[in-house]
Protein backbone atom coordinates (compact mmCIF):
# COMPACT_ATOMS: atom_id res chain seq x y z
CA UNK A 1 0.00 0.00 0.00
CA UNK A 2 1.54 3.10 -1.29
CA UNK A 3 0.73 7.01 -0.24
CA UNK A 4 3.20 8.57 -2.25
CA UNK A 5 1.02 10.51 -4.38
CA UNK A 6 -1.30 11.49 -2.02
CA UNK A 7 -0.99 15.23 0.16
CA UNK A 8 -0.34 14.30 4.15
CA UNK A 9 -2.31 16.76 5.02
CA UNK A 10 -5.55 15.88 3.02
CA UNK A 11 -5.44 12.22 3.97
CA UNK A 12 -5.00 13.30 7.86
CA UNK A 13 -8.35 15.76 7.69
CA UNK A 14 -10.03 12.83 5.83
CA UNK A 15 -8.71 10.83 8.81
CA UNK A 16 -10.24 13.51 11.65
CA UNK A 17 -13.60 13.53 9.45
CA UNK A 18 -13.84 9.94 9.45
CA UNK A 19 -12.52 9.06 12.93
CA UNK A 20 -14.96 12.22 13.95
CA UNK A 21 -18.22 10.13 12.38
CA UNK A 22 -17.57 7.07 14.69
CA UNK A 23 -16.24 9.08 17.80
CA UNK A 24 -19.86 10.84 17.79
CA UNK A 25 -21.17 7.22 17.83
CA UNK A 26 -22.80 7.73 14.42
CA UNK A 27 -21.70 4.58 13.41
CA UNK A 28 -19.64 2.04 14.98
CA UNK A 29 -16.88 2.16 12.35
CA UNK A 30 -15.84 2.09 8.68
CA UNK A 31 -13.45 1.38 6.16
CA UNK A 32 -12.32 3.89 3.51
CA UNK A 33 -9.95 3.08 0.03
CA UNK A 34 -8.80 6.33 -1.73
CA UNK A 35 -6.91 5.16 -4.94
CA UNK A 36 -5.67 6.98 -8.09
CA UNK A 37 -3.73 5.23 -10.53
CA UNK A 38 -1.16 2.69 -8.10
CA UNK A 39 -1.64 4.74 -5.44
CA UNK A 40 -4.40 3.23 -2.55
CA UNK A 41 -4.89 4.71 0.88
CA UNK A 42 -7.12 2.61 3.38
CA UNK A 43 -8.16 4.04 6.95
CA UNK A 44 -10.19 1.26 9.26
CA UNK A 45 -11.56 2.97 12.05
CA UNK A 46 -13.45 2.07 14.58
CA UNK A 47 -15.59 -1.36 15.82
CA UNK A 48 -17.90 -3.88 13.47
CA UNK A 49 -20.77 -2.72 15.82
CA UNK A 50 -21.82 -0.54 18.72
CA UNK A 51 -22.17 -3.48 21.02
CA UNK A 52 -19.22 -5.74 19.34
CA UNK A 53 -15.77 -4.59 20.37
CA UNK A 54 -14.27 -6.56 17.66
CA UNK A 55 -12.30 -4.27 15.57
CA UNK A 56 -13.08 -3.31 11.59
CA UNK A 57 -10.78 -4.88 9.58
CA UNK A 58 -9.38 -3.82 5.82
CA UNK A 59 -11.23 -7.24 4.53
CA UNK A 60 -14.13 -6.87 6.54
CA UNK A 61 -17.75 -7.84 4.37
CA UNK A 62 -20.47 -5.28 4.42
CA UNK A 63 -23.96 -6.31 3.47
CA UNK A 64 -25.15 -3.47 1.25
CA UNK A 65 -29.16 -2.97 1.95
CA UNK A 66 -29.79 -0.86 -1.36
CA UNK A 67 -27.40 -1.44 -4.28
CA UNK A 68 -29.01 2.29 -5.81
CA UNK A 69 -26.76 4.33 -3.09
CA UNK A 70 -24.11 2.48 -4.31
CA UNK A 71 -24.65 3.29 -7.94
CA UNK A 72 -25.36 6.91 -7.00
CA UNK A 73 -21.83 7.10 -5.23
CA UNK A 74 -20.33 5.56 -7.40
CA UNK A 75 -21.63 7.95 -10.42
CA UNK A 76 -21.48 10.91 -8.50
CA UNK A 77 -17.58 10.07 -8.18
CA UNK A 78 -17.23 9.78 -11.92
CA UNK A 79 -19.05 13.97 -12.44
CA UNK A 80 -16.31 14.75 -9.69
CA UNK A 81 -13.80 13.00 -11.50
CA UNK A 82 -14.97 14.27 -14.99
CA UNK A 83 -15.60 18.12 -13.41
CA UNK A 84 -12.12 18.19 -11.93
CA UNK A 85 -10.53 16.84 -15.79
CA UNK A 86 -12.85 19.89 -17.21
CA UNK A 87 -11.72 22.46 -14.89
CA UNK A 88 -7.88 21.47 -14.97
CA UNK A 89 -8.00 21.99 -19.04
CA UNK A 90 -9.78 25.50 -18.77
Amino acid sequence: MSTTGFSKLRLERMHQVLSGHVERKEMPGLVALVSHHDDVHVETLGTLAFDNPAPMKRDTIFRIASITKLITAATAMILLDITGLYLASV
